[in-house]
């Protein structure tokens, strides 16, 4: 019984190792086949890639460009070289020269390509020219700029390098511009047009650049102005104003009620305003109030219009206009208006003669007198104005109270406007 036994035992053993051998030639037998699949599909990945590049020409678009580009960087044969046995080996070194070869082939195509290419950085088919405009740009060492522009009058383009303030081309008078400018230096580099007239224009401006990086993520330049110097490379030159302060303080004064000035007091007052030597303008802030106490704005007129000032130029160059209601005086005093009340206000006259001030003053009917009617204003509330001032040492400004029984009470700032020329550069950041 016992050596029947050991009968079984050894034939069961036998099954088992027959067994255990059938299944590693089978798992053999698979990875063979795995292996040999992966080579097969890494073989036919890159000549699907070769076809790809070989589509490739300076009118490709950067995402046909990016695509072959993001398939290449994928392409890898991956295998754990110990498992392998050494004619999978010895293939598998075969697939990675492949793949190394392709990528370098490649590589040099799309660098190729790209470098023969033409990438836009302004396309305008249809621009209003109305000023003077410029396009800024990076450019690196190695690459060249292509400059097409169409004009329907004759224009002048300059092209210039920022860092080393040079003067590349100059094309004057000219209303169709073609040409090419090898980069020699890495630079921010300007094109300005100055159409002369207002028309249209058709610009484009295309390069050659180093490599696919620089098409796939461009530097971008910001310009800003930014307050400049006579000389400066580039500066540019405006009319502009420069403001004084006319009073240390603000003057304030009390226009009684015309009952109450029979008693005590006055109706009216007087203003002598000294314009300074060639000021244009006379600038005022008026606050009338029936109470009494300051605030705490009473003061800051001269500030706040500076404060204005120098926002509004380094958000476009200020032009000084003389005509009123326009220009950059109109804004100025439109963003600092003193608060009104409904219940405060007041007549003033504009005097120019000192003979006329007294008059007023000593109580003259003013329909008899000569005052500036397009000036003067007749029942106003707190408000802020100008006065031209040029050819005038002094102008008068008479104020007059119609209210019978209620007091106002006023507050009068000014400031002198001189035309002023100012300069103005631009920056270029590298983004």
């Amino acid at each position: 019984m016992t050596m029947k036994k050991n009968l079984l035992l050894i034939v069961f053993c036998a099954l088992a190792l027959v067994s255990c051998g059938n299944k590693n030639a089978n798992e053999k037998a698979a990875r063979d086949v795995a292996f040999q699949e992966q080579c097969n599909r890494t073989i036919e990945t890159c000549q699907k890639l070769g076809d790809a590049v070989s589509n490739l020409s300076p009118s490709s678009s950067a995402e046909d460009i990016y695509e072959v580009q993001k398939l290449t960087d994928e392409l890898a044969f991956n295998y754990d070289a110990s498992s392998l046995e050494p004619a999978q080996l010895a293939r598998a070194k075969e697939v990675d020269k492949m793949i190394a070869d392709a990528k370098v082939s490649i590589a040099q195509k799309i660098d190729l390509t790209v470098k023969q290419g033409y990438w836009y950085m302004v396309n305008q088919p249809e621009q209003l020219l109305t000023e003077r405009v410029e396009y800024p740009m990076y450019l690196e060492r190695g690459e060249k700029l292509f400059v097409e522009i169409k004009t329907e009058k004759p224009t002048d383009v300059r092209i210039y390098n920022v860092n080393s303030h040079q003067l590349l081309r100059s094309y004057t008078g000219k209303a169709y511009v073609k040409d090419s400018l090898d980069i020699s230096f890495t630079s921010v580099y300007v094109v300005e047009i100055n159409p002369r007239i207002r028309q249209y224009a058709s610009i484009e401006l295309t390069y050659h650049p180093n490599n696919i990086e620089r098409v796939r993520a461009p530097k971008q330049v910001v310009s800003k102005q930014v307050e400049g110097e006579k000389g400066d490379f580039r500066v540019q030159t405006v009319k502009g104003i420069k403001m004084k302060n006319l009073f240390e303080e603000p003057r304030k004064f009390t226009l009684r009620g015309q009952l109450k000035a029979a008693f005590s007091g006055s109706y009216r007052a007087i203003v002598a305003v000294q314009v300074p030597t060639g000021a244009t303008d006379i600038l005022y802030s008026l606050r009338i109030s029936t109470n009494e106490p300051d605030r705490a704005s009473d003061g800051k007129f001269h500030d706040n219009m500076e404060t204005s000032y120098k926002r509004i130029k380094m958000l476009g160059l200020p032009v000084y206009e003389s005509h009123s209601g326009r220009g950059i005086i109109a804004t100025l005093l439109g963003e600092n208006q003193p608060l009104r009340e409904e219940d405060a206000y007041i007549n003033m006259y504009v005097f120019y003669n000192a003979a006329q001030a007294k008059k007023f003053q000593d109580g003259a009917d003013p329909a008899k007198l000569a005052y500036n009617v397009d000036y003067s204003t007749m029942g106003t509330q707190s408000c802020n104005g100008r006065i031209p001032s040029k050819g005038y040492k002094t102008i008068y400004l008479g104020f007059l109270n119609e209210r019978m029984r209620y007091n106002n009470y006023v507050w009068l700032e000014a400031v002198s406007a001189v035309q002023n020329t100012e300069y103005f550069k631009t920056e270029y950041i590298v983004k």
